[in-house]
């Protein structure tokens, strides 16, 4: 009976409900929240499409992707909203032992899941109620044709709208196509975080294994601040990527999960398991000396 005592006080401090209380988390969520429901649509696949047609190169797009990537991963793989939030207090549990090491993981981890992908998750649950993914068709027989292709290949049911219908009038209508988009958001978002979570686990435990939380090296704290920031400034060679070969692997990836959004989730669940197994083993195996 004290372990469920222990997680709900460790996790108000973690989210800063003893310091600020709720409302700056809720204002953020809900802030979020509307942002992903009003604008994430026109942002990324109708932005895209619109790419495709007018055969511009990715620039625009591709700023806007690395930025908003570059924002979820820092969210996910740095302490800055729980500094913010002046949750870092709860590291002293985790240096001092104060607390079991696997109780603190699950409950920063259920932090972050709350602070970062819960926007998501409600983007999810509004998206049948918001706007929905419709583009201005295209030609056959052109590079944006063989795109819109693959999106009525991905989305079967797909139809062009009768020109009297209010909004969406001459547009073709991708059936599903933002209850997709915003699922496929979120099944990224939980796959980064538990991506980066066995990373970060994984490194960590190599880290010490190699004796460099005892070195005395001049090297020690360039390849730890390396070691850390890796995740969240792994959006540049993505953007490398994207500039020189000018693909979209996000859109790819889109169309990937609509086609297999089934075996993608419970693969996204066996990553959840696999994660938490492993990064709960090697926490309390470690001795947390960095710089």
């Amino acid at each position: 009976m004290k372990k469920p005592r222990q997680v709900w006080p460790l996790l108000k401090q973690m989210l800063g409900f003893y310091r600020f209380g709720p409302l700056p988390l809720l204002y953020f969520v809900a802030a979020s929240t509307v942002a992903l429901v009003a604008g994430s649509l026109d942002c990324f696949p109708v932005a895209w499409m619109r790419i495709h047609s007018e055969q511009k190169f990715w620039a625009e797009p591709l700023f806007l992707t690395c930025s908003v990537l570059w924002y979820f991963l820092m969210l996910i793989s740095t302490p800055l909203p729980f500094m913010m939030l002046g949750g870092s207090v709860s590291l002293e549990f985790l240096f001092t032992r104060a607390i079991d090491r696997g109780i603190w993981l699950r409950t920063e981890r259920l932090a972050v899941i709350i602070f970062a992908v819960s926007p998501l998750l409600l983007n999810l649950l509004f998206s049948p109620f918001g706007p929905v993914l419709a583009f201005e068709p295209v030609p056959t027989g052109t590079k944006a044709g063989a795109v819109q292709e693959q999106y009525l290949k991905a989305f079967p049911g797909s139809h062009v709208a009768p020109i009297s219908e209010p909004g969406n009038g001459g547009q073709l209508i991708i059936t599903h196509g933002a209850v997709t988009f915003a699922a496929w958001l979120a099944w990224c978002g939980m796959a980064a975080l538990f991506l980066v979570a066995t990373y970060f686990s994984v490194v960590f435990t190599a880290w010490q294994r190699a004796g460099w939380h005892h070195s005395k090296s001049e090297w020690r704290p360039w390849l730890g601040a390396l070691m850390v920031y890796a995740p969240s400034f792994s959006i540049i060679p993505l953007a490398i990527i994207f500039s020189i070969f000018q693909i979209n692997i996000l859109e790819f990836s889109f169309l990937f999960f609509a086609t297999h959004a089934v075996a993608l989730t419970f693969g996204l669940i066996a990553l959840v398991i696999a994660s938490q197994i492993l990064t709960e083993r090697n926490i309390k195996k470690l001795e947390f000396e960095f710089y």
